[in-house]
């Protein structure tokens, strides 16, 4: 048997990964249920477990409600609960994850005895976790055996315990301290180096050579390997950041979706529109009351006019829970000229009512002119009616006249 490796290193911590929530491209399907979990704990009952008595002992202290901590985690990293790390100011993390392995697919691939062998290595070494390091609460821990090789992901929160604040909080460099590799950047190294050694012992008691540890950087410079290893981690703070992004479009998604119009609400508002819609056709039929009733149609015009927006508002939002699926994907400039069509659709469609308004108004002006010129006439008409009658009147009696002088004679 060829003397096998060992690597530990630091996971990006997605439990929905580690727990095939979603199977990857790399996993073996059929395999899945070959894992191994030894425990899988809700973060968030871990961290009620963990932290809801320091926070209540906390709130006790404090005399200003507003001091107060009613969310351990969003107070701490300002976001809601999630299966992905989340990175705080302070550079904390919400938890952390270390991948272990032994051996490579060369040497050690799944289905192989030597497979099997590495796999008994890890499940014991991974039963003796939680007691050696008793400030490092493990909430979840799967042996993966349905990659190429066996290997473990290990997810813990780190408990310190303070005399400010919480005494009791998430705090590596405290959690370290306390189990005694002291304080400073090589806290972390030292307990690694523990770690490996108990793996190590587990491996050569079953007969395993484990080689010296080493890092390569293959190819490139010492500049060029720490250029890369920066940009590296600058990928892994946009990866983090992306997840949190993803957990938190996926509330919204589900806020969407649960929406619930007020059907009723909307039923009534379309009535009100329609009678107001009703008024307001009835006061513009008769010209002569309409002059009188400007005001009370530059009211009901204004009540038209803020209800069809609001209809607006409420077509465009169901509108947007039907297709959230597909808006989600779409980038804030795509949504910001949506917005400027939407104001550019109203600005037109006010221009237009203006239009409208100034041409009936036009037409009103018509119709009292046209109305002024009819009574003139109609007056006229009367006028020279009257003089034709008195003309009438006046011929009869001249007639009647002549015809008595005649008689007399």
């Amino acid at each position: 048997m060829t003397a096998k490796s060992i690597s530990f290193c630091q996971g990006k911590g997605s439990l929905s990964h580690n727990n095939r929530e979603f199977v990857a491209k790399n996993v073996n399907s059929s395999r899945i249920k070959d894992n191994i979990t030894f425990i899988s704990e809700p973060i968030a009952d871990a961290y009620q477990k963990c932290f809801s008595g320091a926070t209540e002992r906390y709130n006790a202290r404090q005399k200003r409600k507003d001091r107060q901590i009613s969310d351990y985690y969003e107070n701490t990293f300002k976001h809601k609960i999630c299966n992905t790390v989340i990175t705080a100011a302070d550079k904390r993390k919400s938890f952390y994850e270390d991948i272990v392995q032994i051996g490579t697919m060369q040497d050690s691939g799944v289905g192989t005895a030597d497979g099997e062998l590495v796999a008994e290595c890890l499940k014991e070494y991974m039963n003796g976790f939680q007691a050696r390091n008793p400030n490092f609460y493990v909430f979840n821990a799967v042996l993966h055996m349905d990659e190429a090789t066996p290997h473990l992901h290990i997810d813990y929160i780190p408990i310190g315990h303070y005399k400010r604040g919480l005494d009791t909080q998430n705090g590596l460099t405290q959690a370290l301290k306390e189990m005694g590799f002291g304080s400073g950047k090589d806290a972390v190294n030292r307990w690694r180096i523990r770690e490996r050694k108990v793996l190590e012992n587990i491996c050569r008691q079953r007969g395993i050579e484990i080689s010296e540890p080493t890092k390569s950087r293959g190819s490139y410079s010492v500049d060029e390997y720490k250029k890369l290893q920066k940009r590296l981690e600058s990928l892994n703070q946009d990866v983090d950041r992306l997840n949190a992004e993803i957990e938190r479009k996926k509330q919204e998604r589900q806020d969407i979706l649960h929406y619930v119009p007020d059907y009723d609400k909307r039923d009534k508002e379309e009535h009100e529109l329609l009678c107001i819609c009703s008024e307001f056709d009835e006061l513009l039929k008769n010209p002569f009351v309409r002059w009188k009733s400007k005001d009370e149609l530059l009211e009901l015009s204004s009540k038209m006019v803020k209800m069809v927006e609001n209809a607006q508002t409420a077509r465009i939002y169901a509108e947007a829970a039907q297709a959230e699926i597909f808006y989600e994907n779409q980038k804030l400039g795509k949504y910001l000229k949506e917005l400027e069509g939407i104001n550019s659709v109203l600005k037109r469609n006010n221009s237009e009512l203006k239009a409208e308004l100034q041409e009936k108004s036009e037409v009103l002006d018509t119709i009292d002119r046209t109305n002024h010129g009819a009574v003139m006439m109609a007056e006229r008409q009367l006028v020279f009616e009257k003089q034709q009658r008195e003309i009438a009147e006046n011929q009869r009696k001249e007639e009647q006249r002549k015809r008595g002088y005649k008689i007399g004679r």
